[in-house]
């Protein structure tokens, strides 16, 4: 079978890693440290030092919820998202998505194993550092129960958190994760899209026991 990419848009919907780049209040900034010169190993390598939730991220289950799914746990199947669900919604500093607000902007019904991804607008904040990890849009906790409801396979967003900035109990990061629904942050490009559905690819590291994984995520849209 022949595929003809000329007819496909593919975007790169990753952040940059980087030294100086935005990370959770708390987490550590990533640090690369050049391990290896070309003049003396005759290779180049580094090291680095970084928080699993760094940038373009998945959260596994276990990320708040102790008997859930680590990240090298999760079906690699549920990496592939051949029906993601594109809900574009406009959002201000500390925002909510509601149950409606999926329902009206949705072009397409929500069924089983969707992954839904929202773009927000969000990330043009990120150079407003402070205001885009703090005062960032999210979920609401009937959006994420009726997500629930749906049982989706995995909810994105185009910002650092599924809840919002203001939200400090984690209402749709429990609500999403204790039911096995994995968690995509800080999405970006979503713009780009056309339609309404598109095929996600994601790409965690398969780290053992760990909760989460930075990850390249790729839309491609027919």
């Amino acid at each position: 079978m022949s595929v003809n990419y000329n007819k496909m848009k593919i975007v790169d919907l990753t952040l940059e890693i980087t030294s100086d780049m935005i990370t959770f209040p708390g987490y550590p900034m990533p640090i690369f440290i050049k391990w290896s010169k070309f003049e003396i190993q005759s290779y180049i390598s580094e090291v680095m030092f970084l928080s699993t939730h760094t940038g373009t991220h998945m959260d596994a289950p276990f990320h708040f919820n102790p008997n859930g799914q680590t990240i090298d746990q999760v079906e690699v199947n549920r990496y592939i998202c051949k029906n993601a669900i594109l809900v574009k919604i406009q959002k201000k500093a500390n925002e909510i998505i509601t149950n409606d607000d999926i329902t009206r902007n949705s072009k397409y019904e929500i069924k089983e194993k969707d992954t839904i991804v929202f773009s927000t607008g969000w990330e043009k904040q990120i150079k407003q550092k402070d205001n885009y990890i703090r005062n960032n849009p999210g979920l609401s906790k009937d959006a994420a129960e009726y997500l629930v409801e749906k049982k989706v396979n995995a909810v994105g967003i185009d910002s650092p958190s599924i809840d919002v900035g203001i939200d400090s109990g984690f209402i749709a990061h429990k609500t999403l994760l204790s039911n096995g629904i994995l968690v995509i942050e800080n999405l970006c490009n979503l713009h780009k899209f056309i339609n309404g559905k598109f095929t996600l690819l994601v790409t965690p590291l398969k780290l053992a026991g760990a909760s989460g994984s930075p990850i390249r995520a790729i839309g491609i849209e027919e």
